[in-house]
């Protein structure tokens, strides 16, 4: 892999996915069904992770619809009857599918990490059948904010760590401006009713949220050892982030549906 490319940075584990379910599907699911996914259509999940959106999309299409569920770590994905799931590494392999067969295409905290998100993003317009809707949603940099903590060191340490994961991601070539930058692609493509919500709230140690900032630092462990963090501050934060004491903001996230022109 050279400098230039990146791959997701978390492993496809429930302690990751999990809380990011948790957090983000009532999001999605909110934009599922204002763009109204009916029974008999077909829709595609591209990062499907362990398929929470899979399986809210089989069960709005029905017996007589399809979903694919594509990702690079398919193990926590399961075929049915209605869900065909597909390993693809998409830096370097097409999105499977014809063109204009797809009635819903959507894709959650995957494109900002690809350095081919605009070629992966044109793919799945050109999946859409005419009338179809993208659903895309993106993690994208904010300040990190602390509302309460035990006491000043602590609040800092939790914004440094959180500051840090964010430098790091942007370090390894992940766009955190992405989810900014899409609804001007989108609006370039063509795109119709193209409209993007910024989502932030606070999260309270001990809830998804925080338990999905611990994961995150677990999983950049190392490296945050190599931006100066010892494994006293590290071990430190992932107990602050079970503390219902500690309230923070959010990652910000922004969540974009547009609808191919008929």
């Amino acid at each position: 892999m050279t400098s230039t490319e990146t791959s997701y940075q978390f492993r496809n584990n429930h302690s990751q996915l999990g809380p990011l379910q948790a957090v983000l599907d009532p999001i999605t699911r909110r934009e599922l069904a204002a763009v109204g996914v009916k029974p008999g259509q077909r829709a595609l999940d591209v990062g499907a992770g362990a398929g929470s959106i899979v399986a809210h999309l089989a069960g709005l299409v029905g017996p007589h619809g399809k979903v694919t569920a594509v990702d690079a770590d398919t193990r926590l994905l399961h075929p049915t009857s209605v869900i065909d799931v597909y390993q693809r590494d998409l830096r370097r392999e097409p999105i499977p599918g014809e063109p204009r067969s797809i009635d819903l295409a959507t894709a959650r905290c995957v494109l900002e990490h690809l350095p081919n998100r605009r070629d992966v993003l044109h793919q799945m317009i050109d999946l859409l059948r005419p009338g179809g809707w993208l659903v895309l949603g993106e993690i994208v940099h904010t300040p990190a904010l602390v509302h309460r903590a035990s006491n000043n060191t602590d609040g800092t340490l939790i914004t440094d760590v959180i500051e840090n994961i964010l430098a790091i991601l942007a370090g390894r070539a992940v766009n955190l401006s992405w989810g900014d930058e899409e609804p001007n692609v989108l609006l370039a493509a063509g795109l119709n009713h193209v409209h993007t919500r910024w989502h932030a709230e606070t999260w309270t140690g001990g809830g998804s949220g925080c338990a999905l900032y611990a994961d995150n630092a677990i999983q950049l462990r190392d490296h945050l050892t190599h931006h100066g963090f010892t494994p006293q501050q590290l071990d430190r934060f992932g107990e602050l982030m079970t503390d219902p004491y500690t309230v923070v903001r959010s990652y910000q996230f922004a969540s974009t549906r547009a609808q191919k022109p008929q």
